[in-house]
């Protein structure tokens, strides 16, 4: 049993708590919780949005044939669902049963970043969205940022609707706003935003305007936050 934490935050592994059904296995998974404790498995596999309830019983799934790279997953407090699929170049937003709403980026066109598709070197150039897209977060006033990626080096803003409002970012290794490979990122109730700068073994932190703040430094290849 693995358990982890002190006090009163202890938490158990629980084994086999996902009750799939016969056949069925995960890929690499990105997981939220809506406001039902319905929990929602990302994954790539053969059925890529499988839904749960909290004891781990199936629900349903959806998606298959149409989500082939899952790579991050975010939850609004409207339980609407933003999914980047990475090597399709777009990110998604859904309702929980799975009707789409907004689609960010064009499938399968790339961003041109000059990038060799070699994960170990940056992308040549920064450029519009997106290239490989890998995480999504949205701030209080329902804004989002999206992570980009393995082949882009920036953090884009989108408005609630999907107009984007602005980038930043450039490829490089230790300047404050230079990223290789911003894996993940999340957006504190202050408005800030952490960036999972993974090739570069640190967290960058920026204000929403995408103004360099500060970094945490000494990590090995931080993926999320």
């Amino acid at each position: 049993m693995v358990r982890v934490g002190a006090g009163t935050h202890v938490y158990e592994q629980m084994e086999s708590w996902e009750k799939l059904p016969e056949g069925w296995v995960l890929g690499q998974t990105a997981i939220v919780t809506d406001s039902q404790d319905r929990v929602y498995l990302f994954n790539r596999g053969e059925h890529p949005l499988i839904v749960l309830d909290r004891d781990g019983n199936f629900l349903n799934s959806w998606g298959e044939g149409q989500l082939p790279d899952a790579h991050g997953m975010f939850i609004d407090g409207e339980d609407n669902l933003y999914m980047p699929v990475k090597n399709s170049h777009v990110v998604l937003k859904y309702r929980p049963n799975g009707d789409l709403l907004m689609t960010l980026g064009e499938w399968d066109k790339p961003s041109d970043t000059g990038w060799s598709g070699d994960y170990s070197e940056p992308a040549k150039q920064a450029a519009g969205p997106f290239n490989r897209p890998s995480d999504v977060a949205l701030d209080g006033a329902g804004d989002l940022y999206i992570s980009d990626g393995y082949g882009n080096a920036r953090v884009h803003k989108f408005s609630a609707g999907g107009e984007l409002l602005f980038s930043w970012g450039e490829p490089g290794k230790t300047g404050p706003g230079e990223f290789h490979v911003p894996h993940g990122v999340w957006v504190h109730t202050d408005g800030r935003v952490f960036v999972a700068d993974r090739e570069n073994n640190r967290i960058q932190i920026f204000s929403a305007d995408g103004e360099f703040l500060d970094q945490w430094t000494g990590l090995a290849r931080p993926c999320d936050i």
